[in-house]
């Protein structure tokens, strides 16, 4: 058995920082970098499977440097790549908002999407009932511009043609040179044009009927429109005329307002059904006006009482002056009553005492 020789710590920490001088040498002379040889916690090389273990785990390596502007970069690649939010579809209650930004974004962005289809498929739906809406109108715009015509047209046609029945005589009936077959073709050419007239003039009814429909259907649908203006405010200015007892004598009071202001009665008899709330409305304010007004005149047309004449106080002796003015009034007051000569010449007497 051969003896090897056996290093001592300290020798083998001596040798361990040659090598470590020859290692940092042969990289000051080469542009290479040196692969240092990993080592255990006493200084000692590591075994050599340890060494494999460390070069195919770079986490044993030594850590990066610090790059502050790599750092923020990912930073802010990491916000952008966060998705914006979602707002909240319309359709949505706003109290319901605490729900909304409970979802995901993903769930937030799947809602909005099927809402924003629906909206837009309903849109459309709205567009093509409009578009269809239109293109009738235009029609029956159309339709009805044609019938007037044609009714012009009729009521021209009727006034012109008047057809009178052919008479035999003129063929030259009894003179023995009666043409048979030209009073025969005139009867039914007058017949022809009498069923044609007639044809005509039925046609023409319907379209005086159809006219009158739609007018009264266009005066309904613009006292409709008055209504739902003007029966509110009639309420609110006037609410007993809601009252099924009180309305009639409420009622009956502007109507006869309105006949002693020169408006027909027959305006009422034959439209009572035809007079609008605004109409009410306004009749009932100018009569209230006219009662405010002849109140207030009533008012001013009453005499304001005469001041009482100031009695004397007890003790207190009543000037000369003052006992003239009195008598002075009675005397006046009995001559404004009288008349009399007298009485006139006790007023200039009392003037003149």
């Amino acid at each position: 058995m051969t003896d090897t020789a056996q290093a001592l710590p300290a020798e083998t920490g001596r040798l361990a920082d040659i090598a470590t001088a020859s290692d940092a040498f042969k990289s000051f002379l080469s542009d290479e970098p040196i692969k240092t040889q990993p080592r255990d916690e006493s200084g000692r090389f590591a075994p050599k499977e340890e060494q494999e273990i460390q070069a195919e785990d770079p986490e044993q390596g030594e850590p990066a440097e610090y790059d502050e502007e790599t750092v923020e970069g990912e930073e802010a690649a990491e916000e952008e790549a966060q998705p914006d939010p979602i707002d909240m579809p319309s359709s949505w209650n706003k109290e319901k908002a605490e729900l909304w930004e409970a979802l995901p974004p993903d769930a937030q962005a799947y809602i909005a999407e099927r809402e924003g289809e629906r909206d837009r498929a309903v849109n459309q739906k709205f567009q093509e009932a409009a578009n269809a809406r239109k293109a009738v109108e235009a029609e029956l715009t159309e339709a009805h511009a044609n019938r007037d015509r044609f009714a012009q047209l009729s009521d021209v046609l009727l006034s012109a043609f008047q057809f009178n029945e052919p008479n035999p005589r003129d063929f030259g009936a009894g003179t023995g040179n009666y043409n048979r077959e030209g009073y025969d073709l005139a009867v039914a050419q007058w017949r022809d044009n009498v069923q044609f007239v007639q044809q005509i003039q039925q046609q023409r009814e319907e379209i005086a009927a159809q006219q009158q429909q739609e007018a009264l259907k266009a005066q309904a649908e613009q006292f409709a429109a008055i209504e739902e203006i003007g029966r509110p405010k009639l309420l609110e200015a006037v609410p007993d005329i809601a009252n099924e007892q009180k309305a009639p004598a409420i009622l009956k009071a502007i109507v006869d307002y309105a006949i002693s202001q020169g408006i027909p009665e027959s305006v009422f008899a034959e439209n009572a059904d035809s007079i609008s709330s605004a109409e009410l409305l306004l009749a009932w304010k100018a009569s209230e006006y006219d009662r405010i007004k002849g109140a207030q005149n009533k008012v001013k047309e009453t005499p304001a009482p005469k001041p009482a004449t100031p009695s004397a106080r007890p003790g207190v002796a009543t000037s000369r002056s003052a006992s003239k003015a009195a008598n002075l009034r009675k005397a006046q007051d009995r001559l404004a009553k009288s008349g009399s000569i007298d009485d006139a010449a006790s007023v200039f007497k009392t003037i003149l005492g």
